[in-house]
């Protein structure tokens, strides 16, 4: 959604934009149905020609996740060098196996890049275990940080992350500033859908919950789970809708542990989650506890506060703290389901106090967070490293992401 954002406000200012991405086939793990195995596909795809790759398709982690990455960073060569020559190359990273070629390719070309760095992937897969500290990671490191003193411009999108690239070599002049931000306007408040509550079969008088967005290991779920224990005697109902490695897992746990207030769905176009949270009580969003994740603001926060509603923050990071600063929401601790289900009991019993905390979230993202604002203050700080300015761009999109 992030990328999509950026190029449709790109788009909306009169640039030149083409898309290097994957074929569709993230959280499935899948090719989607319609869609060729042929090495290069294009389309128009609102107002941005969208140049899309083979890849080998795969989710959760393990070789089948590695080829993956491997494949488009790869194939995205065939993407960009099929591109028209732009001024501005754009790549988002993680990961560096799909960032690398696209910036080494670029660089060849004698292309400004500007790297979007949306997570630390290197300091993500030590934490969590997937290669241990060793050579193979001192020289990924050294691999990441010669790619980002190549780029001409590196995009934080947290504080954290900032911080972080900082000590990683990146210069103050190469630095700069894109949050995640809402489309103020996709999501806004509003009155309810009365079909929604009967698509999911809410029961009458139960008061919804909605988290949207992938299901990874990051985001901790299993905190939501443990919540919908908690509250399973209680007119309450959980809903999770998009997809991610972690799913199936966690459909198998609440059918385990027989939790009937919980609903998953398939991922939905972003119109469908903004009618859905017309009809909740508040959106969620969760964190899993761990140093390395202290950086992020998860942008499950955003469409929530954007259309009107309080948010229930799990996590203890850059998004809790942001969500705490602006009196939008509930921030409970990583992890801990009882101290969820306490806040989904607040939220109920105090309705004026759920209205005051979502009309405080939308204040805010009007005011610092609508992605028109956020993209046009980035294009000045482009800007301002290279006098050319944001002319005809390309996009390099990495195909796999959270």
């Amino acid at each position: 959604m992030r990328l999509g954002s950026i190029v449709a406000d790109l788009v909306s200012r009169g640039n030149s934009v083409e898309v290097v991405t994957a074929l569709p086939n993230y959280p499935i793990g899948k090719i989607f149905p319609g869609w060729s195995h042929r090495p290069l596909q294009s389309r128009s795809e609102n107002g941005a020609k969208v140049r899309r790759v083979w890849v080998w398709a795969s989710m959760g982690s393990g070789l089948g996740r590695i080829l993956n990455y491997l494949s488009f960073g790869v194939m995205s060569v065939l993407g960009i060098g099929s591109a028209h020559r732009s001024h501005w190359v754009i790549v988002e990273y993680p990961t560096l196996f799909g960032a690398l070629p696209a910036v080494v390719f670029a660089k060849l070309r004698r292309q400004r890049v500007v790297i979007i760095v949306a997570d630390l992937w290197v300091d993500s897969i030590v934490e969590i275990g997937t290669i241990p500290d060793g050579a193979l990671v001192a020289l990924l490191r050294r691999a990441e940080r010669a790619m980002l003193g190549k780029a001409d411009a590196v995009t934080a999108v947290t504080e954290g992350v900032r911080d972080a690239l900082l000590l990683k070599g990146v210069t103050t002049q190469q630095m700069t500033w894109l949050p995640n931000g809402a489309d103020t306007e996709m999501f806004s408040p509003g009155p309810e859908d009365p079909t929604v509550r009967a698509e999911l079969g809410c029961a009458s008088g139960e008061y919804l919950f909605l988290y949207a967005g992938t299901h990874g290991y990051v985001h901790g779920l299993e905190v939501v789970l443990d919540a919908a224990q908690e509250l399973k005697d209680e007119p309450v109902r959980f809903v999770l809708v998009g997809g991610g490695s972690e799913k199936e897992s966690l459909q198998e746990l609440a059918s385990t542990r027989g939790l009937r207030n919980v609903t998953f769905l398939d991922p939905v176009p972003p119109q469908e989650v903004a009618r859905m949270l017309r009809s909740c009580t508040a959106g969620l969003a969760t964190v899993r506890e761990g140093d390395v994740y202290r950086t992020i603001r998860s942008a499950k926060m955003l469409p929530t506060m954007s259309s009107g509603l309080p948010v229930i923050y799990s996590g203890d990071d850059e998004g809790s703290r942001l969500v705490a600063a602006a009196g939008a929401g509930l921030v409970t601790a990583p992890g801990d389901g009882a101290d969820l289900a306490k806040a989904v009991r607040e939220m109920i019993a105090s309705p004026e106090k759920a209205a005051a905390l979502g009309a405080a979230g939308r204040n805010w993202i009007e005011a610092n967070a609508s992605w028109h604002q956020l993209v046009g203050n980035w294009l000045e700080q482009l800007e301002q490293i290279d006098s050319v300015g944001a002319g005809d761009t390309a996009v390099a999109n990495k195909g796999a992401s959270k």
